[in-house]
């Protein structure tokens, strides 16, 4: 699989989804606005004919330099198997559509603002994923859910191993960004807006929203 041939399949879906285009590896839900919300292709690395496809939601206003499926899951079969699919299939416009339709476009309802974010990474089910545990603290940030965000801004610092590169990173981003909010409120919020304006140049996304 390749990228041109993802683009061009999913192009023959959006006229069934609207509110949807798509870019490359990605079919993504316009406007995109605080949270990235979509599809993504994984091509296999053996079979230039076959590819998985990923559902996911990003929030935004968590710096990143590349795009992640921490809070996404492979299109599944009725036996909860990854679906491989293969671009030979007479039958793979209709049944990816359906796919869709029925597994991904549900798993996607009502992810669009900061606190859906915190009910959505929720029904994920429980774990200690730091890049969940993140992107909960910073939508309860940008949600103004004052009553929470001191927790969860914890929870996160405390599960974080600052012996390791990018957990140290996140770790300092955290802290810095609960110092700000205990001194200045509106400008923590003033930050997570600047972070996500970075992704979303960092994500070559600036013509998505």
């Amino acid at each position: 699989m390749k990228k041109k041939q993802f683009e061009s399949l999913c192009k023959s879906l959006l006229p069934y989804l609207p509110g949807f285009d798509c870019k490359g590896w990605l079919l993504y839900a316009r406007p995109v606005g605080h949270i990235l919300r979509g599809f993504c292709c994984d091509d296999s690395g053996f079979d230039p004919q076959k590819f998985a496809v990923t559902v996911f939601f990003l929030p935004l206003y968590v710096p990143t330099k590349h795009i992640h499926f921490n809070m996404g899951q492979r299109l599944k079969d009725e036996r909860g198997c990854d679906i491989w699919w293969s671009l030979s299939d007479p039958r793979l416009c209709d049944e990816l559509l359906a796919c869709i339709e029925r597994q991904g476009l549900p798993f996607l309802d009502g992810v669009k603002q900061p606190c859906d974010v915190v009910t959505a990474i929720q029904r994920l089910g429980p774990g200690r994923d730091p890049y969940r545990f993140e992107a909960v603290a910073y939508s309860h940030v940008l949600a103004s859910d004052f009553q929470q965000t001191t927790a969860s801004m914890n929870r996160l610092l405390g599960i974080l191993d600052t012996g390791i590169g990018w957990q140290a990173e996140m770790y300092n981003r955290a802290k810095g960004l609960l110092t700000t909010l205990e001194s200045e409120p509106n400008k923590a919020r003033l930050t997570l807006e600047r972070w996500e304006r970075e992704t979303i140049e960092n994500l070559g996304l600036g013509n998505a929203s």
